[in-house]
């Protein structure tokens, strides 16, 4: 079974994550997975458009993890992935997922200028815990807004996760991550933390009581976590749906402070 973790599928690069799972021994961890991706339109199939091979990003944790790859969408419309696990150049295991790509993403593409967003600062608040579900929160992740970060003329990271409230379990993990990698790049990157829910204080463990954050809504994000990188021109350099690595992040970043 392929457990597709990315929804926001467009023309263009994307970074799509999935997850391998066998029955009766659970998620595939191993072994050299390879991905085709063939055009679907309506009973005909054209392709492999391209093969590109995947690499597996565990979770913090212990507590899983997914496979990655980039591809390229040339047009809209019904996409087939075809997934081929092999090990030692005998394959054990094939599947195959259809997708749906759209003409733009939902949230802000690849190059595309980001909203100038006023999210909320800690100079809206009396206290960290009308901003975050982050039990430990790092207040330098609250000093100003989206929009004021573009003014600084810096690349900029916003992490958009609620820690307490996640449906995928990764957002605390993945806040942590980069609330630990801000350390390193504190003084060249902008870092900010939008937390998913507008009202955390008031949740209370009951969803029904929660309110999406505004900005959260301009950005068009339908899933979390998620992680931006902006350059300092305001444009999106990288983006990342779904739990993204120290690794993985870091060669953004780097990519980022030489653009």
């Amino acid at each position: 079974i392929i457990a597709l973790a990315t929804s926001d599928l467009a023309i263009g690069l994307n970074r799509i994550s999935f997850g391998i799972i066998e029955k009766g021994t659970g998620a595939v961890r191993d072994g050299d997975v390879r991905v085709s991706t063939f055009y679907l339109d309506g009973g005909s199939q054209d392709g492999p458009i391209e093969n590109v091979d995947a690499e597996f990003r565990s979770w913090p944790g212990g507590t899983g993890g997914v496979f990655v790859i980039f591809t390229n969408f040339d047009k809209p419309g019904d996409w087939g992935l075809g997934v081929t696990v092999s090990s030692r150049g005998v394959v054990r295991k094939q599947g195959s997922i259809r997708i749906r790509v759209k003409d733009g993403s939902s949230t802000p593409g690849l190059g595309a200028m980001v909203p100038r967003s006023l999210n909320k600062t800690v100079a809206d608040v009396d206290r960290l815990s009308q901003l975050t579900t982050d039990i430990n929160p790092d207040p330098e992740l609250y000093g100003i807004t989206i929009a004021e970060a573009l003014e600084t003329g810096k690349p900029l990271v916003v992490v958009f996760a609620t820690p307490l409230y996640c449906k995928t379990a990764t957002c605390g993990p993945q806040l942590d991550v980069v609330k630990d990698i801000k350390e390193k790049h504190r003084d060249a990157i902008n870092f900010i933390h939008v937390e998913v829910y507008d009202n955390p204080e008031e949740i209370e463990g009951d969803l029904d009581k929660a309110e999406i954050s505004a900005t959260l809504l301009e950005w068009g994000l339908l899933s979390e976590p998620w992680v931006f990188v902006v350059i300092e021109d305001g444009k999106v350099l990288f983006k990342f749906e779904g739990f993204v690595d120290r690794q993985e992040l870091e060669a953004a970043l780097q990519a980022a402070l030489s653009s």
